[in-house]
């Protein structure tokens, strides 16, 4: 602690020099004060600034939250209509329907009308009345419909009717109203919120308004202007920008925020927030007590010490507040898990100032090696122009990035732009955030619940494919054996092997249905790696060499894994043929090596044509092919398998380099455990 030492008898002040010091300091003080005042007014009008932008944010997010579920409620009553239909379908075949079933069924299903009408639009059954005129409109669409199969009509009033074409001729029709989508719509939206939100503690109104006047009001506004004629509220509409200013309402001068709205399907206009400047007001008055009474306690008290003593307290607290703010940022910026580059705006505009431990994971750059280098040499991507040149900010847009092993990265970058005291840019700041592994995550998810949908299905189908197509196989059998034609025996005996053919390839297709639609139950048991890899490669390796092709082994992952090895050659085999079908010359290659966490990674890899880049999201969907002859089952099955055993299928490939198929399966036990 520093030694206060008390002046001595000798050392009296003179009354010119005290009457200068407390002068001195009396105005040192004032200026101070003013300055506060000042500071503390800016500070007040920046968080009622904020405040109004908090407000507008909520009022956007509720109008997209009202469209989404305005969207997603359409998307379940056409379901609900077109599974209705497809329900009668079903009835029909079964049994005849009658006008008392639509209507039980209508009732049930909370359908306004059930129609059913021949291929000529004659009227069959119906659940009410069908209008004459309406029943001649749905009859002109017969021929349409019986062509695409399924049509789904929106009419006016809010309406939807879905139409199913009937397996003997003409079609069902379903139709709703939408009146419970326009109750949503009335029911949320940023017009209700506005209304609710007006009224809160120290908002003196809240609006939304276009060029045509008064969309949504708080209540009690009255005597707003309208946006044209006032200059401030044009140049809002026309720019892009927030703005603020001071205005007089009802007899008080209000802080008023006005901000561009545009919500989806609406035309532009400004949403207006009133805020009450009573708070200020009364800070200020706070403000100005407290500047009189130290000014009263200086002229009392006269101690010139304490204001030095106290001046330099406060700068040995901002000195350890900065840096403790200084030690919290870099503990922040290192733990967080997305990427942080902050770049200087200035004459060598770009120069990375700030990057973070997760930047250097993405971008493979050392942070020695990336500060103070432009971000383009680091980052080659037309966002960084847009916010560094183009001085936009950005919010979690969306762009692809390929990173130095090679693979295709999905980020989302934001961007905030930091600005002097001058209005001027300082510093761009990136958040980029690697969606990769979350995108990958819900595409398999996704994948796996359509398998399960479909598999579903493909049972059905196979089971009431087979039973004729037994018939079809027993009939062209006894065709060739007991009958010969007396003329074209040639074309007699070529026509039926054909149909013989396709029975046989039709016969596997269902077995491939079945197998999709009942997932086995795995018989894991411990096998070596290698000796399942090794009998996947000589059932594949004649096919290889009858296409000059060398199918080459590098199984350097050995030891046990607990896993059905029939499954699992199954897998490989598919993968296998498909590499050999897609290489011209070259090589396929198989080959094996151990992962992180236990797992060992398989993989099948060509030098073929490769797959396109906008196919590989959809090659391991139930029946999409690239090929002529493909049933799109074989990758579906593949990635059962691979999910089925806990584990992950990844994919990479390059137009005219190849493809490589990688299995990640967990070994289940300790290698040679």
């Amino acid at each position: 602690m520093a030694n206060l030492v008390a002046p001595s008898r000798a050392e009296v002040l003179r009354p010119g020099y005290v009457f200068s010091l407390f002068a001195v300091m009396a105005l040192v003080l004032g200026t101070f004060a003013f300055y506060g005042l000042r500071q503390s007014r800016l500070a007040m009008l920046d968080a009622m600034e904020k405040s109004a932008l908090v407000l507008a944010e909520a009022v956007a997010r509720a109008e997209e939250n009202a469209l989404r579920a305005e969207e997603n409620a359409e998307a379940l009553l056409i379901d609900r209509l077109f599974t209705a239909a497809r329900l009668v379908r079903e009835l029909e075949q079964r049994a005849e329907v009658d006008a008392a079933l639509f209507k039980r069924i209508a009732i049930e299903n909370h359908i306004e009308q059930l129609d059913m009408l021949d291929a000529q639009g004659q009227l069959l059954a119906s659940s009410g009345e069908l209008d004459e005129g309406e029943r001649l409109l749905w009859a002109a669409e017969m021929s349409v419909l019986e062509e695409e199969g399924e049509l789904l009509f929106e009419q006016e009033g809010s309406a939807y009717t879905a139409a199913v074409a009937r397996a003997q001729g003409g079609g069902i029709l379903v139709r709703a109203a939408a009146d419970n989508l326009l109750a949503l719509r009335r029911s949320s939206g940023a017009g209700r919120l506005v209304q609710e939100m007006g009224g809160g503690e120290g908002v003196v109104y809240m609006l939304w308004q276009d060029s045509l006047g008064v969309l949504a009001a708080s209540r009690g506004v009255e005597g707003i202007g309208q946006i044209e004629g006032d200059e401030f509220l044009e140049a809002v509409l026309r720019g892009n920008e927030s703005a603020a200013r001071m205005v007089e309402y009802e007899g008080e001068t209000i802080f008023e925020k006005v901000i561009p709205f545009r919500p989806q399907d609406a035309a532009s206009g400004l949403l207006r927030v009133g805020l009450s400047l009573e708070g200020l007001r009364a800070q200020e008055r706070r403000a100005r007590l407290q500047f009189v009474v130290l000014v009263g306690l200086l002229l009392v008290l006269g101690l010139v010490g304490a204001g030095a003593l106290t001046v330099r307290q406060n700068n040995a607290l901002l000195a350890a507040a900065y840096a403790r703010i200084q030690t919290y940022s870099s503990r922040v910026l290192a733990q967080m898990a997305d990427a942080v580059v902050a770049v200087d705006i200035g004459p060598a505009g770009g120069r990375v100032q700030i990057f973070n431990e997760a930047a250097v994971q993405l971008f493979g750059v050392g942070e020695g090696e990336a500060l103070g280098r432009s971000l383009r040499e680091i980052w080659d991507e037309p966002l960084v122009e847009r916010v560094v040149e183009g001085g936009i900010e950005l919010q979690s847009e969306a762009c692809l990035w390929r990173a130095a092993d090679g693979g295709t990265r999905y980020l989302s970058v934001s961007a905030s732009l930091v600005r002097t005291a001058a209005d001027s840019i300082e510093t761009a700041v990136f958040v980029i955030q690697d969606l990769s592994v979350k995108r990958a995550l819900e595409a398999d998810l996704q994948r796996r619940d359509r398998l399960a949908s479909m598999g579903a299905l493909a049972s059905g189908v196979a089971h009431e494919v087979r039973n004729p197509l037994n018939a079809i196989s027993v009939i062209v059998q006894r065709l060739r054996r007991e009958f010969e034609p007396r003329a074209d025996a040639q074309d007699y005996a070529r026509l039926t092997a054909v149909v013989g053919d396709e029975v046989r390839r039709v016969d596997r297709i269902i077995r491939q249905f079945l197998e999709l639609a009942r997932p086995p139950q795995l018989q894991k048991r411990r096998v070596e790696l290698a000796e399942v890899l090794e009998r996947a490669a000589q059932i594949s390796e004649p096919k290889a060499l009858a296409k000059g092709l060398v199918l080459q082994r590098d199984f350097s992952a050995g030891g046990s894994v607990l896993v059905d090895p029939d499954q699992i050659q199954q897998a490989l085999l598919n993968l296998l043929g498909n590499a050999i079908e897609a290489t011209a010359r070259g090589a396929v290659c198989l080959a094996a090596c151990d992962g992180a966490d236990d797992v060992v990674e398989i993989s099948v890899e060509d030098t073929g044509v490769g797959i396109e880049q906008e196919a590989l999201e959809r090659i391991f969907d139930l029946y999409y092919t690239t090929k002529a002859e493909g049933a799109g089952l074989g990758l579906s099955l593949v990635h059962r398998i691979v999910s089925e055993h806990g584990g992950h299928l990844r994919v990479h490939s390059e137009r005219g380099r190849g493809t490589r198929f990688s299995l990640l399966l967990p070994r289940g036990i300790q290698n040679g455990g």
